[in-house]
């Protein structure tokens, strides 16, 4: 059985994936955990992450900010404490629509899971 531990933000690697979104893993196999994965994404004004797909469920709770989420082509502007279902392969897109930073979190039911962008 994995062992129970604390994750501070401050402790782990932070990643620009793309030009102004800061991706941040705090929970996944590195950490010990076998189910899930989870972290936060952060979108300067005007990031987004282009439309992709996963293997795996996934669940975004917006922390901060306004976003615009579309999801199998349906557009949904999305503001803190709203959260989103993505079932696997759902094409899915979500960009900063406004004029602060906007953050999410997200978690995957994998540790494992992998993103495919839709051309």
């Amino acid at each position: 059985m994995p062992k129970a531990k604390l994750v501070r933000f401050d402790d782990v690697e932070h990643q620009n994936k793309r030009p102004g979104v800061l991706l941040t893993s705090l929970v996944d196999g590195d950490t010990g955990a076998t189910l899930i994965s989870s972290g936060v994404a952060e979108f300067a004004v005007g990031a987004s992450a282009p439309t992709h797909y996963h293997d795996a469920e996934e669940s975004v709770i917006v922390i901060e900010g306004e976003g615009l989420m579309v999801i199998n082509g349906e557009e949904h502007i999305v503001t803190p404490n709203d959260a989103a279902f993505i079932s696997p392969g759902a094409h899915h897109s979500i960009a900063n629509h406004g004029d602060q930073p906007f953050k999410i979190s997200w978690t995957y039911a994998s540790i494992n899971w992998s993103t495919t962008p839709v051309e």
